[in-house]
């Protein structure tokens, strides 16, 4: 995943802004982009907690197509020609960096480029990429982003260069360079006795136990293990070291420049070491538990508030919302990179220039906006407004008073039965009673969904999406228009592969319903999690969660943990939690 400080383009594109047209490219593009993005949402949660980020970097990728679509043939939004979309690219940068003050195109030059990068990785790790491999690396080339190495920037004027010289000589300063050369040479020294364990779980170990270092005995052994983990996987990216085959290790064709002290290309491998060391250590983890997830947000924030040097007061007494536990852990990895050269403990936790300047694409003369808890809220506002075809739902302003349909949602076979009873105004559509749906079955809306009406051969309604043959488009319905009196029944199925189905029944018409609407104020037991097989492999799941004597409790537990749940109880029901995240949704 590309790393970046984001900043905001404004909506809207030269393609998209002459005569209020849209053309059959643009809806070829908005259908293509909308029947791709459960898939990318689910992919992208791996490193994003927050679905929302996933959904910028669509709109960022469908902006750009916009532009290319009206300069060259686009057959599909997976195939294109890479050299007139970089041109497109670079044009939806000039464009909206026009609404900026000056000097911020890099800033908007650099959110851009991280979109693209994720939605390359995307298209390449699912199948989806249609052109050749070198025309991959050839775009991802161009997307790097502020390297300090480009012409451009070694013939810049005599005060960058100047500041130039001094992060490059900085960044051989840190103890985590030192100790990546002590590791590069043990592993040239050690070729011998390594071939054939490199993917052996004591490799690591091993390797923290020659080595010796005195930044790993400032470590714990889980914080060293993983330093040198990392520290190994930075090495290959940098090609100071190798793997010949699966399990043979060789020195890489920049070993011996990375083991010097000066030169260009000496200081151009330590960046890219230094780099990859960094992308990888501030990656979401993959851990989904919420306490790590927390720990590592907050330590990533503090990351930022330092980048301009006034970051977050070590000694500062505890926010209340983070727990002692997430406080402590945040401070911990902290002090990993403490210890690596990477921030800078003192009264404030605070970055060397080289760290800054890897974490940003802000130029070293221009003077950018304090990145304060309050900024970065603002900011994530106005990214969100890049969203042009996926209108958020806009928060009534007045109360609502109409009437109100009392639902209950069955999911279909399961013993004992899971339900839930909500209170929906009548003036929402189909689709908001799918997000409705979701929300109070604590899914992640990454599948494809129908309703329907009359039975298995009665009216489908779904979103629109040009592969899918729904005889309606869900949007165009209110619910009370299939949902009118006591009684009266709807269908919807979701995962059309685990074959997740609720019954939808009106118990009652309400005149009105004080309070929050869509509302839950009902129900039994803990919704299954998704993609666990559908009514049949939750319930498979539970038992063999249940029976440690089942041949596949292990196997289930593991993925329990995976999924983040450390505790399962199916009798469990939180109507505050659904509501919560009705709330938010709505």
């Amino acid at each position: 995943m590309a790393k970046s400080n984001k900043k905001q383009p404004k909506q809207g594109h030269p393609g998209r802004s002459q005569h209020g047209m849209v053309s059959v490219g643009q809806v070829k593009i908005d259908r293509g982009i909308d029947a791709m993005t459960p898939s990318f949402v689910r992919w992208y949660s791996q490193f994003d907690v927050d679905t929302e980020t996933s959904l910028v970097v669509l709109a960022a990728v469908r902006e750009t197509l916009y532009g290319y679509a009206d300069s060259a043939t686009l057959d599909s939004v997976t195939a294109f020609d890479v050299r007139p979309l970089f041109a497109a690219i670079e044009d939806l940068i000039e464009f909206q960096s026009g609404f900026e003050p000056a000097g911020q195109a890099d800033q908007m030059r650099g959110l851009i480029h991280m979109a693209w990068a994720d939605y390359l990785d995307y298209l390449e790790e699912m199948g989806l990429w249609e052109k050749s491999t070198q025309d991959l690396q050839w775009l991802r080339s161009k997307l790097e982003a502020s390297n300090l190495f480009a012409t451009e920037d070694l013939e810049a004027s005599a005060v960058n260069g100047e500041v130039e010289a001094l992060l490059l000589t900085d960044m051989t300063k840190p103890p985590l360079v030192d100790l990546a050369r002590n590791f590069a040479q043990w592993c040239a020294n050690e070729l011998g006795s390594v071939q054939g364990r490199i993917l052996d779980e004591d490799f690591i170990p091993h390797a923290a136990k020659a080595l010796n270092d005195e930044v790993l005995k400032t470590l714990n052994t889980e914080q060293a293990e993983q330093v040198l983990t990392i520290t190994f996987m930075g090495l290959l990216r940098a090609e100071v070291v190798a793997l010949e085959a699966p399990n043979q290790l060789s020195a890489g064709a920049r070993f011996s420049e990375f083991q010097k002290s000066a030169g260009e290309l000496t200081f151009e491998t330590i960046y890219m070491f230094l780099q990859s060391f960094l992308d990888a250590y501030l990656e979401m983890p993959e851990d989904t538990d919420p306490m790590v997830v927390e720990t590592w947000g907050l330590a990533n924030l503090w990351i930022l508030e330092g980048i301009e040097g006034g970051g977050h007061e070590v000694a500062e007494p505890r926010d209340e919302q983070f727990s002692a536990t997430v406080w402590d852990a945040a401070h911990q990895r902290m002090a990993v990179l403490c210890a690596l050269g990477l921030v800078e403990e003192g009264e404030y936790y605070s970055l060397p220039g080289f760290v800054a300047a890897f974490l940003t694409d802000i130029d070293e003369e221009t003077e950018d906006e304090n990145l304060t808890e309050q900024n970065l809220d603002s900011k994530w506002e106005e990214l969100l407004a890049l969203l042009p075809n996926e209108p958020r739902r806009l928060k009534r302003e007045e109360p609502y008073t109409g009437k109100v349909l009392q639902l209950k949602l069955g999911l279909k076979e399961t013993k004992p039965p899971i339900w839930r009873r909500v209170l929906v105004p009548m003036d929402l559509h189909l689709g908001d009673l799918h997000d409705i749906i979701q929300a109070s079955f604590d899914w992640y809306d990454g599948h494809l969904h129908e309703f329907r009406s009359g039975g298995y051969k009665g009216t489908s309604y779904g979103p629109e999406i040009e592969e899918m043959e729904y005889d309606e488009v869900e949007d165009g319905f209110l619910v009370s228009e299939l949902l009118k009196a006591e009684k009266d029944r709807l269908d919807y199925a979701y995962d059309f592969g685990d074959g997740w189905e609720v019954r939808i029944d009106v118990e009652k018409i309400l005149d009105s319903a004080e309070g929050q609407l869509p509302r839950c104020t009902g129900g039994r037991r803990m919704a299954p999690i998704e993609d666990s097989g559908g009514p049949w492999g939750w319930a498979e799941m539970l038992k063999a969660m249940r029976e440690p004597a089942h041949e596949e409790h292990g196997e289930v537990s593991e993925w329990f943990e995976e999924m983040g749940v450390d505790e399962i109880d199916p009798a469990a029901f939180s109507i505050e939690e659904i509501n919560e995240a009705l709330e938010l949704e709505f």
